[in-house]
């Protein structure tokens, strides 16, 4: 199996059928930039953070496996930010269009008492980081990977300070979306870790491993992602398409 295989195999099919499921779903002006919009905040997001790790040798990919690289990622590795992007967000057309009653126009308004608890909090998260830092540091390589997840949970919290109604009118949705396609994602990605598609350096992961070979911190790298991708489609639809 390649990668681009891969996606052939898990990626592409699963959107096709997330699109046909909801093809009664109708599309807004609003829809479709709130999906683009977050398409390219996730490339912009994660892009950094997934160079970073391969850069230091907590995953890699045998170069037999992807076509070429651009940095130090296959560009099928790019490419599938954007089908777990897109493919989340269908997961919330999806359920909105086979449950309308879950759709609750809800407003988010940004008042200044968040402005200034989400600049607050931006000096607690700076100074964790850093205990984090040394704690990773003085405790050897094993925390790598589970240090690296820590790039995510300040995005994650700023959502919940900048949204927390709607968030909450809307936890049993987020809860399912982000358990279903964090299964989803763990599962096909321990059989392309079982077929040799990418890589992990031993020495950077903490060693539980599901099943003796996916290592947890993957699966919970696709737990952390769906959330984020399905809180932020959420914020971004209009008002009355949430």
């Amino acid at each position: 199996m390649t990668y681009f295989r891969f996606h052939c195999i898990f990626n592409f099919p699963l959107l096709v059928v997330l699109a046909w499921a909801g093809w009664g779903a109708p599309w807004s002006p609003g829809s479709i930039q709130a999906m683009i919009a977050v398409v390219v905040a996730a490339l912009v997001f994660t892009t950094p953070w997934d160079n970073l790790a391969a850069k230091r040798g907590i995953w890699g990919f045998p170069r037999d496996k992807y076509t070429r690289r651009l940095g130090y990622l296959p560009v099928e590795e790019y490419l599938f930010f954007v089908l777990q992007t897109v493919a989340v967000m269908l997961g919330v057309r999806l359920c909105f269009h086979l449950q309308p009653h879950w759709q609750q126009h809800v407003v988010t308004m940004l008042t200044k008492w968040t402005a200034l608890g989400s600049a607050a909090s931006v000096i607690i998260w700076i100074a964790l980081g850093r205990a984090l830092a040394r704690w990773g540091h003085a405790h050897g390589p094993r925390l790598n990977y589970v240090l690296h997840l820590a790039w995510f949970l300040p995005v994650i919290y700023l959502q919940w300070v900048i949204a927390p109604l709607l968030i909450e009118r809307h936890l049993g949705l987020v809860a399912l979306l982000t358990a279903a396609f964090g299964l989803y994602y763990t599962a096909a990605d321990y059989l392309a870790v079982r077929a040799g598609l990418w890589f992990f350096d031993e020495k950077q992961i903490n060693g539980w491993k599901l099943a003796g070979l996916l290592p947890w911190e993957e699966a919970a790298f696709f737990f952390l992602t769906s959330l984020l991708v399905a809180q932020s489609y959420l914020m971004l639809l209009p008002v009355n398409e949430r």
